[in-house]
């Protein structure tokens, strides 16, 4: 059969029962309809409708050809529903929750790239360290550095979140260098309030973890600004590379205790239920987990040998 136009005629008419209802929805003449019609039958030789003044049945091969013509245009309206979904372009407000100093130091470059491919979407950004209520506050995505707790929510995991634990050359000089996780107890420890569980530091080596409470004369909810105290010489600190990765580099931090492997968290994107299928949501996640990657830039080529083995970046 070469004649789509023809047999898409003759279902509409088999779906309507009317010549005339079916031409006023495809759009051609009373005359243009008949013809197709008419067409059809000559080329697979048998009749399709049975006509009166009154009204229109099926043959018995109408019945039959419309059985498969329906199936056939059901599957072309699929098809073409599901082609226009994939290359649909993503738009609306999206928006965002994410950690401050993440934020700042990292996600503004990854948002901006995400407006240039994406510019249908508008995002509101919010950077704040406050684990937020994804749900009543009405948030897309919230971005969460830690080892998440059972929830409701959809959780997708995007890198690892890698931790040091560092100091200055000066201080390290002055106080030397902790060899075990306990000699911590005896040193000034800068420690970032929401991520120590009131000062608790966990490592592991070889099987054996050990917990170390520590203390010092800098607590605080902000990890730039306990790294610059660390920098400056006023204690040991725990830093996600992500924030230290510069002074390790430049050397004004040094790492220590690098036989012992931190309990680290990592970074997830969490979600209400069924955001995850929204395309605006989709396309973010796939941006963001692209630029993070299993082995984020930040890390790369850190003088760290033991994140080069790490499980985390397998």
């Amino acid at each position: 059969m070469r004649d789509l136009i023809a047999l898409k005629t003759f279902a509409t008419i088999a779906a309507l029962g009317s010549f005339a209802r079916a031409a006023d929805k495809l759009g051609i003449s009373r005359g243009m309809a008949s013809k197709h019609i008419a067409d059809l039958e000559a080329e697979l030789g048998v009749k399709l409708l049975n006509r009166t003044t009154r009204q229109l049945s099926l043959t018995e091969a109408g019945q039959t050809l419309n059985a498969t013509a329906t199936t056939l245009f059901g599957l072309l309206d699929t098809a073409e529903q599901d082609i226009r979904a994939s290359t649909a372009s993503p738009r609306g407000t999206l928006r965002v929750n994410a950690p401050m100093s993440f934020g700042v130091l990292h996600l503004g470059r990854i948002v901006s790239d995400f407006l240039r491919q994406c510019p249908d979407v508008e995002v509101e950004l919010t950077l704040d360290d406050r684990v937020v209520n994804v749900v009543e506050e009405g948030y897309d995505i919230a971005i969460r550095i830690r080892r998440l707790e059972d929830s409701s929510l959809i959780a997708k995991h995007l890198a690892p979140a890698r931790m040091v634990v560092c100091a200055s050359p000066d201080y390290l000089k002055r106080r030397g260098e902790p060899k075990h996780p306990h000699d911590l107890e005896h040193h000034d420890c800068l420690v970032y309030d929401y991520l120590s569980r009131h000062g608790t530091w966990s490592f592991e080596c070889d099987g054996v973890r050990e917990d170390v409470r520590v203390d010092g004369r800098l607590w605080g909810n902000n990890g730039e600004v306990l790294m610059q105290a660390a920098v400056d010489g006023h204690g040991i600190t725990l830093s996600p590379t992500f924030i230290a990765h510069e002074a390790l580099r430049a050397g004004t931090l040094k790492p220590v205790l690098c036989d012992w492997s931190v309990v680290e968290p990592a970074f997830f994107a969490v979600m209400p239920p069924g955001r995850n299928n929204v395309l605006k949501v989709r396309a973010f996640l796939d941006h963001l987990a692209k630029a993070l990657g299993r082995d984020p830039y930040w890390d790369r080529d850190l003088p760290l040998e033991r994140f080069r083995a790490s499980p985390n970046a397998a």
